[in-house]
């Protein structure tokens, strides 16, 4: 892409024209039809020149030393502008219809000099393209989970929301954590494991691409936020069912966005993300700590337990028991025990003090305190009332 003229304000090549200057001047009609795409000449004039765009875009590439291909530099014409005397220009046609007016200030004739490089138009060649995408998917997995594909002519991207995902390839271990992401090269075999305990969530998508460079697969990268609302983006899109007009663009757009800052190195950001993605794994997961709960009260019932097995740490924890439950984990589990002493209290045959024991309460004191506490009256109280 190129800059405007009228982006560098403060040119060492020349001076922008205000609108009022412009307004006041006598325009001398010497307008040029510009039809050249490329040129091994530059023009210099003693004295100022002013170009003004006319129409079409023009490309003028402006130097002080014309031997030195690296000084030039390039401004699509907008609007009016004066060159600095001494200063080597040449124009050139970007549209196919062009002209521009070329006034100069003062009476002398321009001088030629050869360019140190041929100078044109450049040619935009996109480097990166997706050619198809072929499907995505978003899943829940918990351990042990192993999955193995046969190679297939395609990439595969595949993203870690929540959890730990093992990426084997040739004989190598890649463990992918939460936000890291893992591309498949075509031809390879593809295999994922799950060893940790706990949830691992993760989203895949198999498209065809060109320009993908080597060393943005078979390697361990991190992506942020920024990344993570793209991908979000794209589930969204997946799970419309009427087919919107440009539905389709909008996810090869963001995949290509998330492509593009991988290999690019520009993927590397740590900021959590809080979108639908993220709200939907959270969600399944404070589920599935409340079934843990429900099926192993009696001996998991610390926090210190849900810790362990989910591999979270307490203020995440924490976090998800006040987002939906309204009150901490200690106070959850205590409330699924107590409500469970009453369960066994109407349909077993154990005393107190066993049912105080098999919950873990360290005694039956402990246990018919917090009884009282939670339902207004001792558990011997409430054994009698249903007897």
């Amino acid at each position: 892409m190129y800059l405007k003229t009228t982006s560098n304000n403060h040119s060492e090549f020349y001076t922008i024209m205000d609108e009022s200057s412009i307004s006041k001047s006598k325009k001398i009609n010497r307008r040029m039809q510009i039809q050249k795409s490329d040129s091994e000449l530059f023009f210099r004039f003693n004295q100022s020149v002013r170009l003004t765009s006319d129409i079409g875009l023009a490309l003028i590439v402006l130097t002080t030393t014309p031997e030195d291909e690296t000084s030039y530099q390039e401004f699509i014409l907008t609007n009016s502008i004066d060159l600095v005397p001494g200063v080597y220009f040449n124009t050139l046609a970007i549209t196919e219809e062009c002209s521009i007016f070329m006034e100069p200030l003062g009476k002398d004739s321009p001088k030629t000099v050869p360019t140190a490089k041929k100078i044109a138009i450049r040619k935009y060649e996109p480097k990166l393209t997706i050619e198809k995408l072929h499907t995505l998917f978003y899943q829940i997995k918990m351990a042990p989970f192993e999955s193995l594909s046969i190679p297939g002519d395609y990439y595969e991207l595949i993203i870690v929301d929540q959890g730990e995902l093992i990426h084997h390839v040739d004989d190598e271990e890649y463990v992918a954590k939460k936000n890291d992401c893992f591309i498949y090269q075509p031809g390879q075999v593809r295999k994922q494991s799950i060893t940790k305990d706990g949830i691992t969530s993760y989203l895949s998508i198999i498209f065809d691409a060109k320009g993908l460079t080597p060393t943005a697969t078979n390697q361990i990268i991190h992506l942020g936020s920024q990344n993570t609302a793209l991908i979000e983006r794209i589930i969204e899109l997946s799970n419309i069912t009427t087919n919107g007009r440009y539905t389709d663009d909008e996810v090869l757009l963001n995949l290509k966005l998330i492509l593009l800052k991988i290999v690019q190195g520009e993927a590397n950001h740590t900021q959590k993300p809080t979108t639908s993605m993220r709200e939907n794994y959270e969600s399944e997961l404070f589920q599935a700590m409340v079934d843990f709960l429900d099926a192993h009260v009696e001996d998991q019932n610390q926090v210190s337990d849900l810790v362990e097995h989910f591999s979270l740490s307490r203020s995440t924890i924490q976090s998800l028991f006040n987002k939906y439950a309204n009150t901490t984990p200690k106070n959850y589990i205590n409330t699924i025990r107590l409500n469970r002493s009453k369960q066994m209290i109407q349909e077993t045959q154990m005393t107190l003090s066993q049912i105080a024991d098999y919950l873990g309460y360290g005694s039956i004191q402990y246990f018919s305190r917090a009884f009282s506490k939670e339902f207004g009256l001792s558990p011997s109280s409430y054994a009698k009332s249903i007897v």
